[in-house]
């Protein structure tokens, strides 16, 4: 059985391909959700961003879409043995192929993705590469999804994070914040985007350091998730 446990709920993982990792944790600890009221979770997967948003937030309601169809079985075992089943809607079904009826002022995605130019070169069924054409359309959805004042948040790669910047703006998704992760100093492996429909002249431009020199998690990674985190590490 393999079992990740938070401070107030656990994910199941043995069925989900992409397990519960320092990504799903870093973005989960970073998105403010505090003012938000309907949250849609792209690809959930386990459903951990979904109920880390939950946790925080005891008055939003979360729309969590996921293609697999175990993967979203495995999802929803863990949003019914979560304190917040009530507020969290789990949807077996193609994001881009559903019609939703409501649009969302917090959309918030880890995705599977890798941009390239070849589609073919997986490493496994549920990792795929995505093109350039393909995620603008993707991205034109959420535009179409996201109200006026709402923000999209997501995780990507720091060596083609530019390149999704471009993408997005052309969907009119402009970036609000911008947080640098480095896996240890000067080790830059990717980025948190955070995107919304309105056009600021700056962003924020934030950094954080996971691990220190001697592999022992840094200060700032341990205070970003000290509420999430089960035991102290």
């Amino acid at each position: 059985m393999s079992k990740f446990r938070f401070k107030e709920f656990s994910i199941q993982q043995d069925i989900n391909a992409h397990k519960v990792g320092t990504d799903a944790m870093l973005l989960g600890a970073y998105i403010d959700a505090s003012k938000q009221s309907l949250g849609l979770d792209i690809g959930a997967g386990t459903g951990v961003l979904s109920l880390m948003l939950a946790q925080r937030n005891p008055n939003i309601q979360i729309t969590c879409i996921e293609i697999d169809k175990k993967s979203s079985d495995e999802c929803s075992a863990n949003i019914m043995e979560s304190p917040w089943s009530n507020r969290i809607h789990l949807i077996n079904h193609d994001f881009i192929e559903y019609q939703f009826t409501q649009k969302f002022d917090l959309i918030f995605t880890n995705p599977p993705y890798y941009l390239t130019d070849n589609s073919s070169n997986e490493s496994n069924e549920r990792t795929k590469h995505i093109t350039p054409e393909s995620l603008l359309s993707w991205l034109n959805k959420i535009a179409e999804l996201l109200t006026t004042k709402g923000e999209f948040w997501m995780i990507w790669p720091s060596e083609t994070s530019q390149k999704i910047i471009e993408i997005a703006h052309d969907s009119d998704l402009h970036v609000a914040k911008k947080i640098a992760i480095y896996s240890k100093i000067n080790k830059l492996s990717r980025n948190i985007l955070c995107f919304s429909r309105e056009k600021k002249e700056a962003f924020n431009d934030e950094q954080l350091i996971i691990r220190n020199h001697d592999n022992s998690y840094s200060d700032a990674y341990r205070s970003l998730t000290s509420d999430f985190h089960y035991t102290e590490f």
